[in-house]
């Protein structure tokens, strides 16, 4: 049992544009329930960010035991830029430190409100204290930050799904870019896309087989160093790490509000002197 990081997207291809709110369906693999864990732990939502193909929008995160059950978390947001042009990039809707304490075996009802016809996706963290049969590698800054050797920038190009919003079939870590050592500990930092992306994940054993990510936006200095921000940002260990022996079964996958395009996805990793042990919660 141990420490456990989920990150989950939720999209909808033709909002109805009407006044109530439309469902949005989890990605491939994903579950808007909470999975069980013990008595004494806890789970937290994090990090809720979401992109629209064209206008404002609204999304609502609800379930029974959260603040209510008409609209629970209710945010905004906004595909447009300064010149009112939709950019794709995803926009951070509960930023700072908040997170939002989720109940075991509780369901979430993720919905979105916007304009009609338009394509919906959105993404957000859930981390566990202790999650039964997983212990993610998972790390705090104070800890990585004298470790690290040297950095390296490793490509991988993930496609987009075929059903807009989803994730996508993911590509192997060292596909294209097989210039890892082997039997070496790395810790990943950050990451840059050069398309906007709902979201970027990795996929592996050293994760709990869980996809740990964040948000896709082109700008390095919003994605550059997710993990090291997320590690200062919440005070609890976020770092990933994983050994490079296990690279051929490590995925890395991306959300999409578009079905085609495939971006040059760059993962900024730190390679370490020595091999860390998984940590418990």
């Amino acid at each position: 049992m141990g420490l456990a990081w989920e990150t989950i997207v939720g999209y909808n291809g033709s909002l109805t544009g009407s006044s109530t709110f439309d469902n949005l369906t989890p990605g491939n693999g994903n579950s808007f329930s909470i999975r069980n864990y013990p008595d004494g732990s806890a789970a937290w939502l994090h990090d809720v960010y979401a992109a629209d193909s064209a206008h404002a929008y609204q999304l609502s995160i609800r379930s029974p035991r959260m603040h209510d059950q008409v609209k629970g978390i209710l945010l905004a947001g906004t595909p447009l830029s300064a010149d009112a042009s939709a950019n794709f990039n995803p926009q951070s809707l509960m930023p700072g430190p908040t997170k939002q304490m989720l109940y075991s075996t509780d369901t979430l009802t993720v919905q979105a409100n916007g304009t009609a016809s338009d394509v919906f996706n959105a993404a957000f963290s859930i981390r566990y204290d202790n999650l039964p049969g997983v212990s993610s590698r998972l790390h705090s800054w104070d800890e990585i930050r004298p470790m690290i050797v040297n950095e390296v920038g490793i490509l991988t190009q993930p496609t987009a799904a075929s059903t807009a919003g989803d994730w996508g079939a993911g590509v192997v870590l060292n596909a294209i870019d097989n210039r890892l050592h082997a039997d070496t500990d790395y810790a990943w930092l950050g990451y840059q896309s050069t398309l906007p992306v709902t979201a970027v994940s990795m996929q592996g054993i050293d994760f709990g087989n869980l996809r740990v990510g964040g948000p896709g936006n082109w700008d390095i200095a919003e994605t550059g160093s997710f993990f090291i921000d997320q590690d200062e940002q919440y005070g609890v260990p976020s770092i990933p790490v994983f050994n490079s022996n296990n690279q051929g079964g490590i995925l890395v996958a991306i959300s999409k509000l578009a079905t085609s395009g495939t971006p040059n996805v760059t993962l900024r990793f730190g390679q370490l002197r020595n091999k860390l042990p998984a940590p418990l919660a």
